[in-house]
């Protein structure tokens, strides 16, 4: 396996994202539906303005320990929209990046995933830490011999 791999060999390209006026508990469900724990947020247009992650929604609601229900924490959550906890100007990676260079730049910003841009700046895709692991697997696992 060539250790050329750029991040747009890597990346899922299946993307969900959501809009910078969608409400909190939309987010949450949508994570939670999709199995994923990031959440690139755009505008109408598609343009990235920013991320919503499974721990800013957490954050953003009161702590587990306090005495109210799942349904008390999804009705604060409805009362807010994305764009007032999303990240905003995302560490990002261009499609064309070498994949090193997304593990060191995730390894040195600390995030778990990062939007993938095109050179137009368009969102394509997303690649996150379990990419890297998955490759990493890949690389280091032993080929069976040929018989």
């Amino acid at each position: 396996m060539s250790m050329n791999i750029l991040v747009k060999q890597l990346m899922s390209k299946s993307l969900f994202t959501i809009n910078l006026d969608t409400t909190l508990d939309v987010a949450l469900k949508s994570l939670n539906a999709n199995s994923i724990h990031r959440l690139p947020v755009v505008d109408n247009d598609g343009n990235l303005k920013g991320i919503i992650t499974d721990r800013d929604l957490r954050l953003a609601t009161d702590s587990p320990f306090l005495p109210e229900n799942n349904e008390d924490r999804l009705e604060k959550l409805r009362l807010h929209k994305v764009s007032t906890i999303m990240k905003q100007n995302p560490v990002i990676i261009e499609d064309f990046s070498p994949v090193v260079e997304a593990a060191k730049l995730m390894r040195v910003t600390n995030v778990g995933g990062l939007p993938v841009l095109d050179k137009k700046g368009r969102l394509v895709g997303m690649v996150t830490r379990s990419d890297l692991l998955d490759l990493l697997i890949k690389v280091l696992e032993p080929v069976p011999p040929q018989s």
